[in-house]
């Protein structure tokens, strides 16, 4: 009975709504996926179609390296850090538009219609104006096929919030069998 009250002490506990648990952990979780399956699917498209598959991180290192400069090693870093900092924004910016109580197939759902959206908004108006050699350079149906991709990684944001909330239960049962000093 008393081991009874304290279970339902932690659920009491956790609380309902909470900004890092909710939010931006499975935003950066979905983020980093997302960004992942996007990377994977431009460098093998521009493996195959141009021989170069590190010439995606380049265009987007254009963001900085504006003169056509970004070369080796150092513009591929530059390239993957701005893309995976964007992703990972833009996915919190989901998981926080995101309803609560949702289920996984309305998140995927939401999700690539997330994607669509910011694929008619980055190819009309925030490619050209960044890095106008990726506006140049980058098919807009390859960019559509990104985006999809990106939108599909953000319907694991239910799945993390889940894991997330788990973890927060299981330590706060931890807490509470831990011996008062």
């Amino acid at each position: 009975m008393r081991m009874r009250r304290r279970i339902q002490a932690v659920g009491l506990a956790v609380a309902p709504w909470n900004l890092p648990r909710d939010v931006v952990l499975p935003g950066a979780i979905a983020g980093t996926l997302g960004a992942f399956a996007m990377a994977v699917v431009a460098c093998a498209c521009s493996g195959v179609l141009h021989g170069e598959p590190w010439r995606p991180a380049l265009l987007v290192a254009g963001l900085f390296l504006r003169d056509g400069t970004a070369q080796g090693v150092g513009g591929v870093l530059l390239g993957l850090f701005i893309h995976f900092a964007v992703a990972g924004g833009l996915a919190t910016g989901f998981a926080l538009l995101l309803p609560r109580r949702g289920t996984a197939v309305a998140a995927l759902c939401l999700g690539v219609l997330y994607g669509m959206g910011l694929w008619a908004v980055m190819t009309r108006l925030m490619i050209p104006f960044a890095s106008p050699s990726l506006s140049r350079e980058a098919p807009s149906a390859m960019l559509f096929l990104l985006h999809i991709a990106f939108g599909a990684a953000l319907g694991t944001v239910p799945a993390a919030r889940d894991v997330l909330t788990r973890m927060d239960r299981l330590r706060r049962q931890l807490q509470l069998l831990k011996p008062a000093a």
